[in-house]
């Protein structure tokens, strides 16, 4: 397939569908459709197939391969290139073949080709790509949801989004169909995560949907804070209706700077160096930002974010014992960081 210089001005652009669904017949859409999954096919990982470009490291089999043969710069001025390299897509294939692919984003919000995607993308066994559009209104942009594949439809749950539309409090429910495309909101009831993403789905025999793990979004002192989804929780397609299925009680605490600003990404604020000094435990595993330890047999995890040091007790211990842990973090904090620190017991 050739891409013409005037083909890619025309299409080059990320766009919403005015219909639901619209067929998106673009040629340089489907052409980056192909390019990724021909990727993926040949078994290269994510990180293959990647260069440094204007000091940002881009994929070759996305914005960056369209840049490099027009020669378009890397800037916000012309908006990002449409593209099917992405992360927290969803990807089900159909009893009969097709793979349906929904959503997803490209890069982080400051990257140029930055964007979060509501399309679906269906290639088939015949080696045909259909891609499908919808307005903002019917299917807001989504990534790192959840797909459940149902009999007739794929139960859409949960995702990330931009930060200005998420709503506290809320779990998006979407149903697609599978013989004809088109989306439907679920308006649903009961006790519900809120607004999750990155989380798992797993559907039983009786069409009940259950949600564990992930990270669920809210509001804190004017700032977005993302905590860890401790609880399971049951959709019944039947009737809409959500449970929540366990009452851990699990205790949880995050901790932030007072200035509110983000944590920088330096040796000194690895979760390693935040370890309690006079609390015996033994390490599970410790990694850049995130470490397991075990106190008196419970596992804890100690996460740093960009913005917040989250802390997860995953079982019981005394009450003395979860306030010196979480006392001990934010001096450890304080004193690496040089800065005040406060606690926030969720």
């Amino acid at each position: 397939m050739e891409i013409t210089r005037e083909i890619f001005d025309q299409q080059r652009r990320p766009r919403f569908g005015n219909a639901n669904p619209e067929r998106m017949q673009f040629a340089f859409w489907e052409w980056m459709v192909r390019a990724a999954l021909g990727a993926r096919t040949d078994g290269a990982d994510e990180d293959d197939g990647v260069v440094m470009r204007d000091g940002m490291l881009q994929s070759t089999h996305g914005p960056f391969r369209a840049r490099n043969l027009f020669n378009i710069p890397l800037n916000r001025e012309e908006g990002p290139i449409w593209t099917f390299d992405r992360m927290g897509a969803t990807r089900n294939q159909l009893p009969d073949g097709p793979v349906i692919y929904i959503g997803g984003e490209h890069e982080d919000f400051y990257h140029p080709d930055f964007c979060i995607y509501n399309d679906v993308v269906v290639s088939s066994a015949n080696d045909e790509i259909s891609i499908y559009g919808f307005p903002k209104e019917v299917f807001p942009p989504t990534d790192f949801h959840t797909t459940t594949l149902t009999e007739r439809q794929l139960i859409i749950i949960g995702g990330l989004g931009y930060k200005n539309e998420r709503i506290f409090g809320h779990t998006p429910v979407y149903a697609l169909n599978q013989s004809d495309f088109h989306i439907e909101k679920i308006e649903t009831s009961g006790e519900h995560p809120g607004w999750i993403h990155k989380h798992e789905a797993q559907i039983d025999e009786a069409g009940i949907i259950t949600i564990r793990g992930g990270k669920i979004v809210r509001e804190y002192q004017g700032r977005q804070s993302f905590i860890s989804n401790i609880e399971e929780y049951t959709l019944d397609l039947s009737s809409r209706s959500w449970r929540r299925k366990t009452d851990r009680q699990w205790y949880q605490a995050k901790i932030c700077r007072d200035d509110k600003a983000a944590f920088p990404v330096k040796p000194y604020s690895k979760a390693e160096s935040l370890l309690p000094q006079t609390i015996p435990f033994m390490v599970v595993e410790c990694h850049w930002r995130d470490a397991r330890i075990l106190i008196e047999k419970v596992e804890v995890s100690i996460t740093v974010g960009t913005f917040d040091i989250e802390i997860v007790v995953r079982g019981r211990l005394p009450e003395d014992l979860l306030t010196r842990l979480s006392e001990e973090v934010q001096m450890n904090a304080q004193a690496l960081m040089n800065c005040k620190c406060s606690i926030q017991v969720l």
